[in-house]
């Protein structure tokens, strides 16, 4: 990457990161709010700055399969956070009961999924989107996956602290996330899968109630082997039988 080009690519980085942190300082719903969308806009002017058509530049092109893959992202999002649920209810971990009738779930529920799918996509155009489309033709398979699943992780800095399995299951879900842009060479299965796990992580708190029942990290380690599994599912599907590719980044 020639000297200008990296000089671009590190203020435009940093540029999101600031934004995408900047509420996480305040309370107010409003401030988080505003940043999140803007984001999103600053995201869509500084990728036509940059040479790209839209948010197509970061793998979000409304292209052949793109509703296929967030269907299939979404889906397996779900089932993995809701299979660590279970799993972690069945070993003793933690108790689950619902608490909101079916009508209040389907009052909720459209929020719901908005408040999840903006910092879901912002996120996803960090710490994947805008990586791939600057250094994708640049890094091979394995050392570009592990730089972003980094990333991911760092980029979850007022969760560092919270143990070696929290920063583990970070890890593990950044791997599956990242090597779902890098065989699809799409964003749209990753922000599925990243959104299906933000709207089970959200619905915990909304419809139905967690108690952890043990002092240890047990649940945090079973959603790690979750998404562990998960990871290592997609790398021997693309091995058999291969992703169906959208080459949207760019464009």
């Amino acid at each position: 990457m020639k000297r200008k080009a990296l000089l671009f690519f590190v203020l435009g980085f940093i540029l999101l990161f600031s934004i995408y942190h900047f509420p996480e300082f305040y309370s107010d719903f409003w401030i988080m709010a505003v940043f999140k969308i803007g984001f999103l806009v600053v995201a869509l002017v500084l990728a036509f700055l940059q040479g790209w058509k839209g948010l197509g530049g970061y793998g979000l092109g409304i292209r052949y399969r793109w509703l296929i893959s967030l269907l299939k992202g979404l889906l397996i999002g779900i089932a993995g956070f809701s299979l660590s649920l279970l799993i972690s209810s069945f070993l003793g971990f933690e108790n689950i009961t619902f608490q909101q009738s079916l009508q209040s779930v389907v009052t909720q529920l459209p929020m719901l999924l908005l408040m999840t799918a903006i910092p879901s996509v912002a996120e996803d155009i960090l710490t994947r989107g805008y990586l791939y489309a600057h250094l994708g033709n640049k890094m091979g398979k394995t050392p570009w996956i592990l730089l972003s699943s980094a990333i991911f992780v760092l980029n979850h800095i007022w969760r560092l602290n919270d143990g070696f399995a929290v920063i583990t299951y970070l890890f593990l879900l950044g791997l599956l996330l990242a090597s779902a842009v890098w065989f699809t060479k799409s964003l749209w299965m990753a922000f599925g899968i990243h959104w299906g796990s933000n709207i089970m992580f959200e619905s915990s708190g909304a419809f139905f109630k967690i108690v952890s029942l043990v002092s240890h990290s047990g649940d945090s380690w079973v959603l790690a082997a979750v998404w562990g599994l998960f990871f290592l599912l997609m790398l021997l599907s693309t091995r058999q039988t291969g992703f169906k590719r959208e080459p949207g980044f760019g464009m």
